[in-house]
């Protein structure tokens, strides 16, 4: 556990890259102190001109670390499952089969203690596109940290307090947008495609 945590000190000096393979790391259920969300705080405050890319560089790291778990989950899955609780497990298949996509996207915007791991193992066994598990994953993750760069940028040292104080509310507007989008979409399903 040491060598973790001084890889991870390591690379949070490395500034973007080092962010990159953080949250690859992270993603990939490689326990680091910290985490991605620290560093991409830290280096979004001190250099808020470079937000955007400070935001995508997490994005594609954690993308990449969640195709890892996805594909664990493609091979072997249902050893990987064995070790959550048997109810969250059966839940987790069941909504994955209803909402596949959506679930994804949510998860991975929401924060901890939110089961992420578990819902993108649950991709995995149940063979979510690698397409749309991909978009899924980006989509929800860049959302999620460009929001936590810009507040970042924006409050500096007290983001951190600004975040844990209203991160539940920019939760469930996240959450709420994802859930309109996905009414948006099955009301379009239901009434098919229009005559042309």
């Amino acid at each position: 556990m040491e060598l973790l945590n001084r890889l991870s000190r390591y690379l949070a000096v490395m500034g973007i890259p080092g962010l990159l393979v953080i949250s690859f790391l992270d993603s990939a259920a490689v326990p680091l102190a910290g985490g991605p969300d620290a560093v991409l705080m830290l280096l979004s405050w001190r250099r808020p001109e470079l937000l955007l890319w400070i935001a995508l560089a997490a994005t594609v790291g954690s993308t990449l670390g969640c195709f890892v778990l996805y594909g664990i989950g493609r091979k072997g899955g249902e050893k990987a499952l064995a070790r959550f609780d048997p109810g969250k497990v059966s839940r987790m298949e069941r909504r994955m089969r209803d909402y596949g996509v959506w679930l994804v996207a949510a998860s991975v915007m929401a924060p901890p203690p939110f089961p992420t791991k578990l819902v993108i193992l649950a991709a995995g066994v149940l063979g979510i596109g690698k397409g749309r598990f991909g978009l899924s994953v980006f989509t929800g993750r860049f959302v999620r940290y460009l929001l936590v760069a810009c507040m970042a940028a924006r409050y500096g040292d007290q983001a951190v307090g600004v975040l844990s104080r209203h991160y539940p509310a920019f939760s469930a507007v996240l959450a709420l947008i994802l859930v309109v989008l996905f009414l948006v979409r099955r009301r379009r399903q239901v009434r098919g495609p229009k005559p042309v």
